[in-house]
């Protein structure tokens, strides 16, 4: 495992042998990946549409003369 270099710092980054360095030891800063950072915004990207995906599963069976307005308006109608 080759040393990490913090990317704010510059410094060595220290850590247990075999273990990852999450954070830079000296000002604290995050030492994830670019592919780590991709992965966890993809992750949280994925929650969010599924929860917005849900609230619109709910709004159209509970409320549908609402669901119907948002569906006009983001079609381009008048609502």
């Amino acid at each position: 495992m080759s040393p990490t270099t913090c990317p704010k710092c510059g410094r060595p980054v220290e850590s247990m042998p075999g273990e990852p360095a999450n954070f830079c030891t000296r000002c604290g800063t995050p030492t994830t990946s670019d592919a780590v950072r991709e992965r966890i915004v993809d992750l949280m990207l994925q929650g969010i549409r599924d929860d917005m995906r849900k609230a619109v599963e709910r709004l159209e069976h509970d409320e549908p003369e609402k669901y119907g307005r948002l569906a006009a308006i983001i079609a381009g109608g008048s609502g």
